[in-house]
């Protein structure tokens, strides 16, 4: 659980440096301010395994359903675009693994359509379509704070324009804490109560009090085949990054990337969320950038970590950054 920038905390210890603590309170980077609990901002496609969720447990998607990217997507009023078609292509005809894989906005707003809808059997209802997004939103967490002791803001799922919602957009609005949450609910099949605390000794070293994990399984929610297309679709999701995970050799990670617009005059947020290894998952991973231009940006911090947590390079390898390797476009 990591917030940036940090500040000493030695120095307002005992006797508190007033200089340095007046310094804190009006730097404009707000070292004071822990983003990785209180910030929110859109999720972008990290949502989108809400929304696979969302389909296959519902029916409007099946693990054999081929939806055709078209490019625009026609049938609300705002004609919302597929990225891909701004780089002059379009995803063509894709399955979920693939749409995750891809990114492909236009599938996951048919997804939203379908769930507004009832699969096409009944006219566009608004609050049909974001009643389904929230309810399996709220199964995998982002409904409430995770638990952690420290202060945390709540999150917020989309209560309006499901196609959008669907992408990640609308008015979703999550902390970094909350993703983290909700990949590991995503990885493992179960939502977790989150902790900080381990337990608390005595100066003699004896425990004083314990505190457990608690979690609730949600596996039921989709069968295992469908699971599974989930997760392969996030595992090609980083096989794809060739410039962040290529050559990444000792440990198979799968994830979702997110790109999220807040401001025009900004650039926008990067996110990454993601598990290792891919097979048999021990640790996730949510990773927040703001204003970090790419999500490629996230994933690279995130590669970082999952290397560092498994010693595969040496903490100097890791330490070297290069400002060739950002990514600004």
């Amino acid at each position: 659980l990591v917030s940036y920038p940090g500040y000493d905390n030695n120095r307002l210890a005992n006797t508190v440096d007033a200089d340095y603590f007046a310094g804190l309170n009006t730097d404009l980077s707000k070292p004071l301010y822990n983003y990785a609990t209180q910030e929110r901002t859109a999720p972008g496609s990290t949502f989108k395994m809400v929304s696979s969720v969302a389909g296959l447990a519902t029916g409007v998607i099946t693990l054999t359903t081929q939806i055709m990217d078209k490019g625009v997507y026609e049938n609300i009023s705002n004609h919302p675009r597929c990225w891909a078609l701004n780089h002059g292509y379009t995803h063509g005809l894709i399955n979920v693994s693939e749409a995750l894989r891809d990114s492909c906005n236009y599938f996951f707003y048919d997804v939203g359509y379908r769930l507004a809808t009832n699969n096409f059997s009944t006219s566009y209802d608004d609050a049909t379509g974001i009643s389904k997004i929230q309810e399996y939103a709220s199964l995998l967490g982002l409904d409430e704070t995770t638990g952690v002791e420290i202060e945390e803001n709540d999150p917020q799922i989309a209560d309006e324009y499901p196609v959008m919602a669907a992408i990640g957009q609308s008015n979703n609005n999550f902390t970094t804490i909350s993703l983290s949450r909700y990949v590991t609910a995503v990885a493992s099949g179960k939502l977790y109560d989150y902790k900080l605390m381990n337990k608390i000794v005595n100066a003699d070293g004896k425990t004083v009090k314990q505190y457990d994990s608690k979690s609730t399984d949600i596996s039921g929610t989709l069968t295992q085949s469908q699971w599974d297309a989930i997760h392969q679709g996030m595992r090609m999701v980083v096989e794809d990054l060739h410039d962040v995970f290529g050559g990444f050799t000792g440990v198979e990670v799968s994830g979702k990337t997110g790109t999220a617009q807040q401001v025009e005059t900004r650039p926008n947020h990067a996110l990454f969320v993601g598990y290792a290894p891919s097979s048999n998952p021990e640790i996730t991973i949510a990773t927040r950038i703001s204003y970090g231009y790419s999500s490629h940006n996230a994933a690279a911090a995130s590669r970082n970590i999952i290397s560092y947590y498994y010693n595969l390079e040496s903490l100097d390898d890791l330490l070297a950054v290069k400002a060739e390797g950002v990514h600004s476009s």
